[in-house]
């Protein structure tokens, strides 16, 4: 649990997220490799990374037909600084963001909000930046001139209100970016533009009268990166293993870093490459492989029950969940359910399924497009969660533990 807690902490960002997966990969002897470079596919692990994504592998020494993939996303909701982000209002220093993803945007308010992402410089160098110390602030309106708040509810324009303060007086123009320059130790004239975000500066924590629960930024989706990343980095596979974790999940996944992309698809076919496979293995071996797509899971919430399939309740501590839609907002069929259920039996760890209440909108994983894009059989699974998409969210002690095991086990293989 500490290791968890340690790298939720650390990857405040998509970027940072990427950085501690390769560092874990690294640590069990995985070898870093250019994304430009030859990829090197013997025995052992290699991994790349392109900016907020990673994918990674491990190459048995007889390894059987087919490649068994985990995968996940590194991004979560949260306010992204815009590129003139310089503004102001009644006296106050503010600093413009947009929402990205669906965020639960009320959770950010009256947090302490430190910053994080890359910097690009004009030499052409891109450098990560975290700022851990609170400098946003995004002030609620006292419920003495907002007196019906609590009966309306929180009500944010966007664009009005949605604006954090990071000081008094007049905004200054490129104020956001001398900021930048100091934190880098730079020029200002080298910062030429970011990729920057805001972070909550809460402590990841363990929480509940007995322990058994955690809190903290970011458990959607980092908790199933750390998961993938561990198991991959025990090195148990009997196949070619496979983590991918890409960027920009919460808004579609349609970028060169996201699940849409190329960047799974090519790496798999330069794995077969490099092992000197044809075109036609390759195909071959996509048609005997597996991807268990591992993203958080809907808890039921003990003040909202009826928001919930009453026949598919899922619970913190009790195991990975099997995610099952007929609309495929969840790629799992019967046959990758059975697969990822017979992994968690000879792991012994419990596991559940989840279906979503047939009245009302499904949200979706990186799952569909991965089967659609590589025609890989696909199971959806994931870790029982509360406050998805908050600033700060909720899961179980034990979750993270058994999904390890079951990942572990459907790498090892039956």
């Amino acid at each position: 649990m500490t290791e968890l807690l340690e790298f939720l902490g650390r990857s405040p960002s998509p970027y940072h997220a990427a950085e501690s997966a390769a560092s874990l990969l690294s640590e069990a002897g995985f070898r870093r490799q250019s994304i430009g470079e030859p990829l090197d596919a013997s025995v052992g692990g290699g991994f790349v990374v392109r900016g907020g994504a990673i994918v990674a592998w491990h190459v048995p020494s007889d390894p059987a037909p087919g490649f068994v993939v985990i995968g996940a996303h590194t991004d979560s909701p949260n306010l992204r600084v815009k590129p003139h982000p310089d503004v102001g209002s009644a006296g106050y220093r503010q600093i413009g963001v947009d929402v990205y993803g669906g965020a639960l945007v009320n959770s950010w308010l009256d947090r302490d909000l430190g910053l994080s992402g890359r910097v690009a410089l004009r030499s052409g160098e891109v450098r990560l930046v975290e700022v851990a110390r609170p400098v946003l602030r995004l002030s609620q309106l006292a419920i003495h001139l907002d007196r019906d708040v609590n009966e309306r509810g929180v009500v944010l324009d966007r664009q009005q209100h949605v604006v954090p303060i990071w000081g008094l007086g007049q905004p200054e123009e490129g104020g956001f970016a001398r900021f930048l320059a100091k934190e880098l130790g730079v020029s200002v004239d080298d910062v030429v533009a970011w990729d920057v975000m805001t972070h909550d500066l809460a402590a990841p924590a363990v929480l509940g009268v007995d322990g058994e629960l955690i809190a903290s930024g970011r458990l959607d989706n980092l908790v199933s990166v750390w998961c993938g990343a561990t198991a991959l980095a025990r090195m148990e596979s009997n196949r070619i293993a496979v983590l991918a974790c890409f960027d920009h999940e919460e808004v579609g996944s349609e970028t060169s870093t996201g699940a849409a992309s190329p960047l799974l698809a090519d790496t798999l076919e330069r794995i077969t490459a490099a092992r000197g496979g044809s075109r036609s293995d390759h195909l071959a071996a996509i048609s005997t492989s597996l991807c268990v797509s591992a993203d958080m899971a809907h808890a039921v919430h003990p003040s909202y029950p009826d928001r919930y399939e009453p026949s598919h309740l899922v619970h913190p501590n009790r195991g990975p969940v099997i995610k099952t839609n007929v609309g495929q907002r969840y790629a799992t069929d019967a046959a990758t359910a059975a697969e990822f259920a017979s992994a968690c039996d000879r792991a012994g760890v419990p596991w559940q399924v989840y279906s979503h209440r047939s009245n009302m909108a499904c949200g979706s994983t990186i799952g569909p497009i991965t089967a659609m894009r590589l025609g890989i059989a696909t199971v959806d699974v994931g870790n029982p969660m509360l406050s998805m998409h908050s600033a700060r969210e909720m899961a179980g002690r034990d979750d993270a533990g058994y999904m390890v095991e079951a990942m572990t086990e459907v790498l090892r293989g039956a």
